[in-house]
């Protein structure tokens, strides 16, 4: 036994605690009785098999009972392949009320009996974190025998943002505190509801879920991260984490109580033989919900589950590799993953009824909010807006026919524009016709992408765009993507063709859609720019939200946003890419591009700032007055001074 503990030395009567030379004396080293029960051996057991010898459950309808796996099998999963060799990170995208934070806290309670060492639960607020610790993890430690022996008798133990053990200690985080994220190195990381923290504590600080890990640094070989949460949208960190973060995602399948066919349980379509079902004829969600109309159809036999049957073909149900369908603890051994992941439907649980299921399902047809709530809350999926994403048949269906390069005639078409969207290894580019008018009708005349600015350059500048009748029409401003690694060559091309090309960078939210801004040196250097540059800043979520909208008009009505009939799929899809989160902004995805939608946007705003919709056609403009003499006019803005100050 290690002797770099607390021992207590007890001396004998007539005995001395130590021997000068010559003379006889005894030592005595003595543990007290709580130290007794901390040290001596733990018989090492599988956390599933610990939680019902020594877990209390202590939230939700079973308060106060005995943990038993058999409520919700599939927790026994999780928590076992926690603690496999080498699994350092897992991840737990689930429904609400399935279990996820108690099965969490249960690995918790193991690693302080049998592995102790320094934790941390971080939760979205101060408050959540003061009620969880409050109300789950003290009961659970106080009514555990065996927990409740590691407690050091002290009047701090139990305090509102720690828990101080014997062995190691409990703190609390939250997200918006960077002091509760950034003391102590941290063995064991609980990160629960992970799509409710704020994007960052500060504007100084990383992110919460990057700072929080960052504290697990010392413990590289034998740290424990669990990242648990209900999904809210595609971009949400628990779906990057369940789809970009994990090696490995797990799908838990159930077998039928009537064929024994193992399954995944999935929701369904109507015309599917799997799946939840409820009567063809019935609507009324608030029926089918109170008399337990639905029941789930198996996908082998087709036999009819209720609810009792469902919880009997969880409770014999396996976890399994979505990749490759081996079992659970058959690929951790054979692959060592190191971070894992695990999607948790709430048809699985117990507690919730294939009828709720079927009726927020019903529910959501009609209203926006309850589908959402369904999309996140029951199939435990990321919720897309379907009024804001746009269906690339529906992009495509805005084609007319006429040919790449060719202009509309007849007089519609007041100016070209144009969109670039920088690339570290090219220019994505959109060149678009704009009508006269309020109305502002515009016509797709090349999109592509190019990998250099001189070719960009003959794409803008030297290549000329035509109507039937033989009409030249130049672009007359193209707004040029200025962020990223290019900046200082992009500001270099504008200086070139100064009037014509107009550097750009977008934000997320101003407070007004268009401002100017000198620039005087190139970007990280005390290099002057010679004369300088204008950089024109935008509310890129302003123009967004006129893009979708102009997106959705048919294109035979007035203000189309025409595209011409070589228009691909690949630029239907790119314009389909972004999507508008719960906060109103727009955002695309980790590993879909965008850079289409990125040059319709600036097409739009170069409109903008030419202030087309306002210009009157050339039988309507009023005489000019001569131009005095020496006086230069841009012939591509009617004389006006775009890009200055005062602009």
């Amino acid at each position: 036994m290690r002797l770099d503990v607390p021992l207590k030395i007890t001396v004998r009567r007539g005995e001395m605690p130590f021997s000068p030379v010559g003379m006889a004396g005894s030592v005595r080293f003595q543990f007290s009785a709580a130290e007794r029960k901390v040290y001596r051996h733990r018989k090492r057991v599988r956390p599933s098999v610990w939680a019902e010898r020594h877990r209390v459950v202590t939230a939700g309808p079973l308060e106060g009972a005995r943990w038993k796996n058999s409520t919700a099998q599939y927790l026994v999963g999780i928590m076992d392949a926690s603690f496999s060799p080498g699994v350092q990170t897992i991840i737990v995208c689930a429904a609400p009320q399935t279990g996820k934070s108690a099965a969490i806290d249960t690995c918790f309670a193991y690693a302080m009996d049998m592995d102790p060492g320094p934790m941390l639960h971080v939760y979205p607020d101060r408050p959540l974190a003061k009620k969880n610790n409050q109300d789950r993890i003290q009961p659970m430690i106080q009514k555990s025998p065996r927990l409740a022996e590691l407690m050091t008798g002290a009047d701090d133990d139990l305090a509102t943002m720690r828990i101080k053990l014997i062995n190691s200690v409990l703190y609390m985080g939250w997200a918006g505190s960077a002091s509760s994220l950034s003391n102590d190195s941290i063995r064991y990381l609980k990160l629960d509801e992970l799509d409710k923290y704020k994007e960052t504590p500060n504007r100084k600080e990383a992110g919460t879920e990057a700072l929080a890990e960052k504290r697990t640094r010392t413990f590289r070989h034998n740290r424990k991260i669990w990242k648990a949460s209900s999904p809210t949208i595609e971009a949400g960190p628990i779906w990057q984490a369940l789809t970009k973060e994990a090696q490995v995602i797990f799908e838990y399948r159930v077998k039928c109580p009537k064929c024994g066919a193992m399954q995944v349980m999935l929701f369904g379509e109507r015309d599917s033989a799997a799946g939840i079902k409820w009567p063809e004829d019935e609507r009324d969600h608030a029926l089918i919900e109170s008399r337990l109309l639905a029941w789930y159809s198996c996908g082998s036999c087709q036999a009819r589950w209720d609810d009792h049957a469902r919880d009997k073909a969880v409770a014999a149900g396996e976890w399994f590799a979505v990749n490759d369908g081996r079992r659970l603890f058959d690929y951790l051994k054979a692959e060592a993953p190191q971070k894992i992941g695990f999607h948790v439907p709430a048809w699985l649980s117990r507690f919730v009824s294939l009828s709720e299921c079927a009726a927020a399902f019903i529910k959501g047809q009609g209203d926006k909010t309850a589908l959402k709530d369904f999309m996140n809350s029951y199939k435990a999926e990321p919720w897309t807006d379907y009024e804001q994403m746009r269906e690339e048949d529906a992009i495509l269906a805005l084609r007319d026919e006429r040919p790449e390069g060719l202009v509309p005639g007849g007089g519609q078409v007041a100016a070209l524009v144009a969109g670039v969207d920088t690339q570290d290894d090219g220019f994505y580019y959109e060149i678009r016709a704009v009508g006269w008018g309020l109305i502002q009708e515009t016509w797709q005349i090349r999109a592509g992408k190019v990998n250099s600015f001189e070719a960009l350059e003959k794409v803008l500048f030297e290549s000329q765009y035509k109507d039937a009748g033989g009409t030249v029409y130049p672009v007359h401003l193209a707004l040029h993507d200025a962020m990223g690694h290019r900046t200082s060559e992009v500001y270099d091309f504008s200086r070139r063709w100064a009037g014509r090309v107009v550097p750009a960078k977008g934000a997320q939210r101003k407070t007004s859609p268009l401002s100017w801004a000198k620039i005087d040196c190139y970007p990280g250097t005390n290099k002057q720019i010679p004369g300088g540059v204008m950089l024109l800043h935008t509310d890129v979520t302003h123009f967004k939200f006129a893009l979708a909208s102009k997106l959705q008009i048919s294109p035979t009505d007035p203000g189309a946003w025409h595209l011409h009939s070589g228009a691909s799929e690949e630029y239907a899809r790119q314009l389909c890419a972004e999507s508008v989160d719960e906060r109103g902004l727009w955002i695309c995805p980790k590993g879909k591009a965008n850079h289409y939608w990125d040059c319709s946007v600036l097409c739009l705003i170069a409109a903008e700032v030419l202030e087309i919709k306002y210009w009157q056609r050339p039988e309507e403009q009023p005489q000019a007055p001569p131009a005095e003499a020496g006086t230069v006019v841009n012939p591509y803005t009617g004389g006006r001074v775009l890009f200055g100050p005062g602009t």
